[in-house]
């Protein structure tokens, strides 16, 4: 089989989307495209070319992930697909180590993805440590526990107020939350258009919600059917802001039920209700971590513990992750490097993306069968140090 890997071009552009929509049983018209365009990074896109055509294909767009004590760069990995007619000959595995040595070249210490199926990614050392929910719940039961007087008051408003109002408000919500990607403004446009995409309805109210004239909140949402709200984003600042917009709209007059998608796993409104299992939540996995340079991931987070461990780490798919490094941190920081020590635990680096953010206990994972422990108590410290406090999430698909 004679492959061509290289980046594409904007004369690819049209063909590549298109490829990669037909590979995931999709389709895109010439407006779909468009609205790609406006992510679109040339130089991240990557296509398998076979006599000219393109038999598979995936990209990066470079952003920001909050983290414990920061932000640390991603390539926030989409577009994998191969075609149904080349498929099992070894071309996404190609892709995919061309990609993850691009990003650490770029010096990206960690990829991210979500995932089509959950059996593709471990492979490529992919660990599964986001989760969420879509919930639903019919607005007759969205009585709260206790009534909620809210400080602020809510406010239809514009797209174009939006555009200026929302930004903000969920900057400050994503700095509180690891997982979440910073926005900039080309994908806040880029994600205004995005409910247009795939056949989504583009048709939206916006809602703000304020207190003292400051924006602490916004509610961004649908009506399908005169009778289904679906909520797009709800995003709050505050424990304030969170209670008063979930109460709005289970107040909405003629609307039947509520429904939201990618919603963060430790969700508070289902203590907030006071039938709580009418709460219809269905739970999927979301993001996926992948450690392109181990020592350099480890390093640019924080920690809830100050403590010392010594990790085996088994990559066989990066040489260059492949073996031990000492990680030192706390609250303050971190330190990480190869070390000949021996090591206190021996996990797999898809497993070590999957407790990169907190989104599992690595004694959980012990208990699975999938780290081994060397050092009597180390998995009791080191489920103290990893800890992130609130679960990892991510509002947003790429």
């Amino acid at each position: 089989m004679d492959l061509e890997i290289r980046p594409n071009t904007w004369e690819d552009f049209p063909t590549l989307k298109k490829a990669n929509a037909r590979a995931q049983n999709n389709f895109y018209d010439d407006g779909d495209l468009e609205r790609f365009r406006i992510i679109f990074e040339l130089d991240r896109s990557l296509a398998a070319f076979e006599n000219g055509r393109i038999v598979g294909c995936t990209t990066s767009y470079g952003l920001e992930m909050t983290v414990p004590g920061g932000t640390v760069p991603i390539g926030a990995v989409a577009q994998v697909s191969v075609q149904a007619t080349h498929r099992r000959r070894g071309i996404n595995t190609l892709l995919m180590k061309r990609q993850l040595t691009d990003l650490r070249e770029w010096g990206d210490p960690l990829a991210v993805l979500q995932a089509s199926e959950s059996i593709i990614y471990g492979r490529y050392g992919y660990g599964m440590g986001s989760f969420e929910y879509t919930l639903e719940l019919d607005r007759p039961h969205g009585a709260f526990a206790q009534r909620y007087e809210p400080r602020g008051r809510l406010l239809f408003i514009e797209e174009d107020e939006a555009r200026e109002v929302f930004p903000p408000v969920f900057e400050r919500a994503a700095a509180m939350r690891n997982g979440m990607v910073r926005r900039n403004d080309t994908w806040w446009k880029f994600r205004f258009v995005q409910s247009a995409i795939r056949g989504g309805d583009p048709r939206a109210w916006y809602v703000k919600y304020e207190v003292d004239g400051r924006a602490d909140g916004y509610l961004w949402y649908s009506i399908k059917d005169s009778h289904l709200m679906r909520v797009k984003e709800l995003i709050a600042a505050t424990d304030d802001a969170y209670a008063a917009i979930w109460q709005f709209c289970f107040d909405m007059d003629l609307v039947t039920t509520v429904t939201a998608d990618k919603r963060a796993a430790d969700e508070p409104l289902l203590w907030m209700l006071a039938d709580p299992r009418r709460l219809r939540q269905t739970f999927k996995d979301a993001s996926w971590f992948r450690l392109v340079d181990v020592p350099k991931a480890l390093a640019a987070r924080a920690y809830s513990t100050n403590d010392s461990l010594t990790l085996q780490v088994k990559d066989p798919f990066l040489e260059w992750n492949d073996g031990r490094v000492n990680l030192d941190g706390g609250p303050e920081g971190a330190d990480c490097r190869p070390t000949y020590q021996e090591p206190d635990l021996t996990l797999s680096a898809a497993d070590l993306g999957a407790v990169y953010l907190g989104g599992v206990k690595l004694s959980t994972l012990s208990h699975a069968g999938r780290v081994e422990e060397h050092t009597p108590g180390a998995l009791t410290r080191a489920d103290a140090m990893f800890d992130a406090g609130l679960m990892p999430w991510c509002i947003d698909s790429w």
